[in-house]
């Protein structure tokens, strides 16, 4: 894996992180988007942690770049910045996912692990307000009967648009946290998404839910 930022102290916190992680190796590291394209030809690295803002070429350009030369890597982006403005440009650039920085070691190298399962992973946080904006430049169609969800995959549904986690999705409906797992994935099979971004966003897209449900 290769680590870019602009800033040293970042990269010595991945360094770290990364250090004790179980099938993840560092290889290499940049801190510009200059020095990313040369790395990226010496390391030949399959993941990228890879920082928002840099001076000169930023992350996006550096992400649309590496895509364009090497489309089987996955690039996370990395980053303190919780605007959903910087998230839909790294994901429009080629991210797989988007890390923040304050993160412990264990989060951020699930975040990794789920990118190379092609999953997207994204701060919970952060998808109502992405969504929102997702379906303002969006026009949600009318398709709600062409899902059929059960009651309790509308409420899970609902906890997940609203960016529950799933230990707390359980507490709050009096299931065990497996059984929610069954839930969500019997949901996101219905609504043929990945993840749960991508099924709170098919949700709103064909009706299912509403902004009002963020």
């Amino acid at each position: 894996m290769l680590v870019v930022d602009d800033s040293v102290l970042p990269r010595a916190a991945a360094r770290t992180m990364l250090g004790t992680a179980t099938g993840l190796r560092l290889v290499g590291e940049a801190s510009s988007g200059a020095e990313a394209l040369q790395a990226m030809g010496r390391f030949k690295p399959d993941l990228v942690l890879m920082d928002v803002h840099m001076p000169g070429m930023d992350g996006a350009a550096t992400t649309t770049e590496i895509m364009a030369q090497y489309p089987h890597v996955k690039v996370i982006a990395w980053t303190v910045s919780e605007s959903s403005d910087d998230l839909l440009r790294m994901m429009r650039a080629g991210c797989s996912g988007y890390v923040l920085k304050d993160v412990g070691p264990a989060e951020l190298q699930r975040a990794l692990w789920s990118a190379v399962r092609s999953e997207s992973p994204v701060p919970r946080k952060m998808i109502p307000d992405v969504l929102r904006r997702v379906t303002e430049q969006t026009p949600l169609s009318q398709g709600a009967g062409t899902v059929a969800l059960t009651s309790r995959e509308m409420q899970i549904l609902r906890g997940i648009a609203k960016g529950v986690p799933t230990k707390r999705l359980a507490q709050q409906l009096g299931l065990r946290a497996p059984s929610v797992e069954t839930h969500l994935h019997n949901l996101f099979r219905k609504l043929n998404a990945a993840n749960r971004g991508e099924a709170v966003s098919t949700a709103l897209k064909v009706g299912i839910i509403t902004l009002g449900d963020l």
